[in-house]
């Protein structure tokens, strides 16, 4: 006798605050109703899911590496198989999460539990940076201290976008545009931010640092880097 899974096991990663989650995704979500939407807990939209014939099935994925939409077609028996499947990003062919039996997906992520520094190497990050190592853990620890909600701006927007350079990293708060700057080139840059518990950005207008606006830069939004 052959069993038909009627459950699934989401895993993905918010693309607003970057926090890896789980949904269990059952068939009889579409009993009724046509289109399904996942949220994060932090409130943002990380998935829908929508079917006409529930055979098969379109998936619209807020990307955390990109940062744009993904369209992905699943068959139901590629959702409800007895074997994980991985979700990537079609920009980079990052893996950005996980469909498939629960036991199998959190496989699948312990076996893919990279930092951000790992994800930096994979996309080829490493010669731009000034001094690579200390800009890995100065990601790693400012990605800490926003999953903890701690990064933030006085004007009350959580929404902080981040740009990358050479040997620095600027915080703008999209909303009043306030902005403010975490160097990450040296020891003594990283200790300063092992020892924050919390940022907040002020409404203090940004000064440029010796022309360092100019500079070739890369864009990244929490957890996700594009160009």
């Amino acid at each position: 006798m052959y069993l038909i899974p009627t459950n699934s096991t989401i895993a993905i990663r918010c693309a607003a605050c970057g926090e890896l989650e789980f949904h269990t995704l059952s068939l009889f979500d579409f009993a009724g109703t046509n289109l399904l939407k996942l949220e994060c807990s932090c409130g943002k939209s990380v998935l829908q899911i929508s079917t006409k014939d529930r055979k098969k099935f379109c998936w619209q994925i807020e990307c955390p590496i990109c940062e744009t939409k993904h369209l992905l077609y699943l068959s139901r028996k590629q959702i409800w198989s007895d074997a994980a499947l991985s979700i990537f990003c079609e920009e980079n062919g990052v893996e950005i999460g996980y469909v498939g039996p629960n036991q199998k997906v959190l496989e699948c992520v312990e076996r893919d539990d990279r930092s951000i520094s790992d994800m930096a190497e994979e996309l080829g990050y490493a010669d731009y940076f000034d001094n690579p190592d200390i800009m890995y853990e100065v990601l790693d620890r400012l990605y800490e201290i926003a999953e903890s909600g701690q990064l933030k701006c006085n004007c009350g927007n959580n929404d902080i976008a981040i740009e990358i350079f050479p040997d620095y990293l600027e915080l703008r708060c999209e909303c009043c545009k306030s902005y403010a700057v975490i160097m990450a080139a040296t020891e003594q840059d990283l200790e300063i931010i092992n020892n924050l518990d919390e940022i907040h950005l002020t409404r203090f207008p940004f000064k440029e640092q010796n022309g360092k606006k100019n500079k070739h830069h890369h864009k990244k939004s929490k957890k996700g880097f594009r160009e």
